[in-house]
């Protein structure tokens, strides 16, 4: 695949609406070329960016007739879909809030939700909270939604070294969050219930479809996932796909 090719579909690839062959052309391409893979990382954090805006406030009316207030000034009105809109940079921006804003509301991919996990940890913003049995305060806070058992799985390969593990809600979903390298490359390893896969109804279909591995691409990250013992592991890292992919089939529980 050529430049110029993926980067007609860098935006459906970010959304996740290409098909598997599509995908998967489009994600080689960017592990050989740095510049696309730059694009494609940029508009992701475009988009992070005004999502996460968007979440820390509420599109009441009351929002909208301000907004549309600030642009009733321009010297002329088009119609966007149907909807009157001053012909100005501000209705762009407006358009572009709503754009977002439709896309901000459909069911988030689990790769990007692990890829912003693990970036938390490269940053250096999250850390491990313990190391060896389970605490009894985070055993408490489990409940129901996740197992203890879900914080004893490590990938067997020589080479992985584990930091720690820590409890984190990744989209709302209860997960065990195992981080540690592999050969000085930081490697995130996320353990959830089978049962709260329906958070990522894309990643759901692949597995259920009979997809041993499911693999994908967000930002420079590798993500790999699979179904072991009634969970969902995911492990998400810079190492190349192949290696990462290698390294989620080692994951075994420590007492298999």
């Amino acid at each position: 695949m050529k430049c110029a090719e993926a980067r007609k579909l860098l935006l459906l690839h970010l959304d996740s609406e290409l098909g598997a062959q599509s995908a998967l052309e489009v994600e080689q391409h960017l592990e050989s070329c740095a510049e696309c893979a730059g694009l494609f990382d940029a508009e992701k954090k475009f988009g992070d960016r005004i999502a996460s805006a968007l979440r820390k406030g509420e599109s009441t009316p009351a929002l909208w007739t301000t907004v549309g207030s600030r642009i009733r000034p321009a010297q002329r009105v088009v119609s966007i879909f149907g909807w009157p809109m001053a012909a100005t940079a501000s209705a762009a921006v407006v358009l572009l809030v709503a754009v977002w804003l439709v896309r901000a509301s459909r069911p988030l991919d689990l790769a990007t939700a692990a890829g912003e996990c693990h970036n938390a940890y490269v940053q250096q913003i999250t850390s491990p909270e313990f190391n060896g049995p389970l605490p009894e305060w985070i055993a408490r806070e489990l409940d129901n939604h996740l197992d203890a058992a879900a914080f004893d799985y490590r990938p067997t390969t020589s080479g992985f070294h584990t930091e720690g593990a820590r409890f984190c809600h990744v989209a709302n979903v209860p997960t065990a969050l195992i981080l540690g390298h592999y050969e000085n490359v930081p490697v995130s390893l996320l353990v959830f219930n089978k049962s709260e896969l329906s958070h990522f109804p894309k990643t759901k279909a692949r597995l259920e479809s009979g997809e041993p591995v499911v693999c994908s691409r967000t930002g420079r990250y590798q993500f790999a996932a699979r179904f072991l013992d009634g969970h969902v592991v995911c492990m998400i890292s810079e190492a190349p796909r192949p290696v990462l992919e290698n390294l989620l089939k080692s994951v075994m529980h420590a007492d298999g």
